[in-house]
């Protein structure tokens, strides 16, 4: 039902600022911008749910602390990335758009290096 909402919301800042770009072109930015930095905001509120998911496992499955924030920081680099590289495009600005994905890409291969060193340690210690 919430998913329903969400959609519901989105559609409804599309469609009011298709309208408002009609009569006011500059003023349709203000409104996607307001329904993207909503829908964030309900994003990031709801988390609390799998950060507390992600607490539980933890105390199962001796994972360290440091590789969950590696974990959050990645997913958070890929939410801001996706969020904002659509806005730029839904703007006009496609250039910019895939300069903000590159870069969250990347941004996302470094954060991930000792993620990835520690999946190879472990490879090496059972061979």
């Amino acid at each position: 039902m919430i998913l329903f909402k969400i959609a519901l919301i989105g559609i409804g800042g599309a469609l009011l600022a298709a309208v408002v770009r009609q009569f006011q072109k500059e003023y349709s930015v203000f409104v996607l911008l307001g329904v993207c930095l909503f829908l964030s905001l309900y994003l990031v509120s709801n988390l609390t749910v799998m950060i507390d998911f992600v607490e539980e496992l933890s105390t199962r499955i001796p994972i360290s602390q440091s590789y969950l924030k590696i974990l959050f920081k990645l997913l958070a680099i890929a939410f801001i990335c996706q969020i904002s590289s659509g806005i730029c495009e839904d703007l006009g600005y496609r250039s910019i758009s895939f300069q903000i994905e590159t870069i969250g890409k990347l941004s996302i291969l470094i954060l991930s290096i000792p993620i990835i060193n520690s999946l190879l340690e472990t490879i090496e210690q059972l061979l």
